[in-house]
């Protein structure tokens, strides 16, 4: 890591920066590569390698591709790292990731498929050098992102309950998906599902991958759909209704637990199951249905989760409680 301490605001512009503006100089690059060499050379380029059909087709394939892959995913990840305002200056992450899937598939799938494109290393040469691109640019992206320098700890630990010797407390909660986004993610499966079953009776069976996407996106949707909060003498415990995933802060690391203020978008990205770098530079689990007051559980290392439950001042009452016995 490059160790460069800058502002928030300037760590925020170099992290938009590398997200959306150099990925689409790199894509509008190989989509000018790709269309020089197309329409003037071979108007039909070897674009399925299989031998056992057609293997041609028009040049205008290749920057179809990569416009197709290149523009959608630097609009999500540019529409996530906009609004994720409070911590787009320390999650160097995310740019990496749209970096590394930039130059992989425009350098790789895109202007080294076309300039091989009659070679018979291809399409195994610009792949594997596009991957190891790809790789390269995202680890260069991360490294050279400037940090921004972590922020003093806002959780203001909650007055623990007056417990008297011999008894214990506990608190249970529930924490729901919203509405919304589940039905944008099984929709979203549904479509591809129809379609992909729709390519395998047309085509054949040897298309049944496509299948795997949207069984994917259901899976992710059945373990995230709603989780199952529990603070006791144990400690605190987060966990999906199927049991995973599963987070957990026993009593013994417990270092304080209060209410924080929560948006979604700005502090995490979006809803959900989310990672980040929270403020005090330290990685911070979100499990996140709304905008509001959150419990934030705090380990003695820094690390912490925030779940917005329903009245959050009790679990962390009981948990202050629990982390009180334990010094």
């Amino acid at each position: 890591m490059s160790g460069r301490i800058v502002s928030h605001r300037d760590a925020r512009r170099a992290a938009l920066i590398a997200t959306i503006w150099v990925p689409l100089a790199v894509v509008v690059i190989a989509e000018a590569v790709v269309i020089a060499v197309g329409a003037t050379g071979n108007p039909q380029l070897i674009t399925r390698w299989a031998a056992d059909s057609e293997r041609t087709g028009p040049w205008w394939t290749y920057p179809i591709l990569i416009a197709a892959i290149g523009f959608p995913v630097i609009a999500v990840m540019g529409f996530f790292m906009t609004r994720a305002t409070r911590m787009a200056g320390a999650n160097t992450w995310m740019p990496a990731i749209v970096m590394g899937i930039t130059v992989f598939h425009a350098v790789g799938m895109g202007v080294g498929s076309v300039l091989l494109n009659a070679s018979p290393l291809a399409p195994a040469l610009p792949l594997a050098g596009g991957a190891l691109l790809g790789v390269a640019a995202a680890l260069l992206t991360w490294w050279l992102l400037p940090r921004e320098a972590p922020v003093a700890d806002t959780v203001q630990p909650a007055e623990a309950l007056p417990l008297r010797t011999g008894e214990v407390a506990a608190w249970t909660g529930r924490v729901d998906i919203p509405a919304w986004l589940v039905a944008i993610i099984a929709t979203a499966a549904a479509a591809l599902i129809v379609l992909g079953v729709s390519l395998v009776l047309a085509v054949g069976p040897r298309f049944w991958p496509v299948l795997v996407p949207p069984a994917f996106l259901l899976a992710v949707l059945l373990v995230t759909a709603q989780f199952v909060a529990t603070a006791g003498p144990g400690g605190f415990v987060v966990r999906s209704i199927v049991g995973w995933p599963r987070l957990r802060i026993p009593a013994a690391d417990l270092a304080r637990a209060g209410i924080v203020a929560v948006e979604p978008m700005a502090d995490f990205g979006g809803w959900g199951l989310r990672w980040a770098i929270g403020p005090a530079g330290k990685g911070r689990w979100g499990i996140l249905s709304r905008r509001g007051p959150a419990l934030e559980v705090v380990r003695r290392d820094g690390r912490s989760i925030v779940v917005t439950v329903d009245d959050p001042a009790t679990a962390a009452a009981v948990l202050e409680s629990c982390a009180t016995k334990q010094v």
